[in-house]
Parts: structure tokens; C-alpha cells; sequence
């Protein structure tokens, strides 16, 4: 699960609308029906997205990489 904390209630807004669009093609044309300022805002809550995606992946695989070094570790 992704979380992103300390989001604006416009950003909580804009990314619910995010993730209710079926499609890239209805994300750009999306996208495209917005101002300049909100399309920033939907780059980086898109990158905010993709960054807190990577920080569980990485989370989830540094616990299993632990959990196999356990198994060599020297006591």
C-alpha cells in the first residue's frame, strides 16, 4: 500500500481523480483539460506516487535480503 503523508486536500482531491481514470488516454486527456498549475501539481504527485512505490519495493526486498544474511550470519 502507498502512502503519502502531509498531502494538501486539493492534492487529496486531485489524486483520487488520478486513480479513478481507466486509462493513460483518459489520463491525458485529463491532464490536458488542466491549468499549468495543476498539471505541476499532477507531475508531482505522479512522481510522489512512483517515488513511494520504490521506497516499498526497496523496503520489501532490503527485509528479505536481511532475512537470507540471517541464515550466514557468524554468532
Amino acid at each position: 500500500m502507498i502512502q503519502i503523508d502531509n498531502l494538501t486536500e486539493e492534492q487529496v482531491e486531485m489524486l483520487d481523480i488520478m486513480w479513478s481514470l481507466d486509462s493513460m488516454d483518459d489520463y491525458f486527456q485529463w491532464y490536458e483539460s488542466l491549468d499549468t498549475y495543476n498539471q505541476k501539481q499532477a507531475d508531482l504527485l505522479q512522481r510522489m506516487v512512483i517515488l513511494a512505490e520504490l521506497d516499498s519495493l526497496i523496503t520489501d526486498n532490503l527485509q528479505d535480503a536481511k532475512e537470507v544474511l540471517k541464515k550466514f550470519a557468524l554468532h
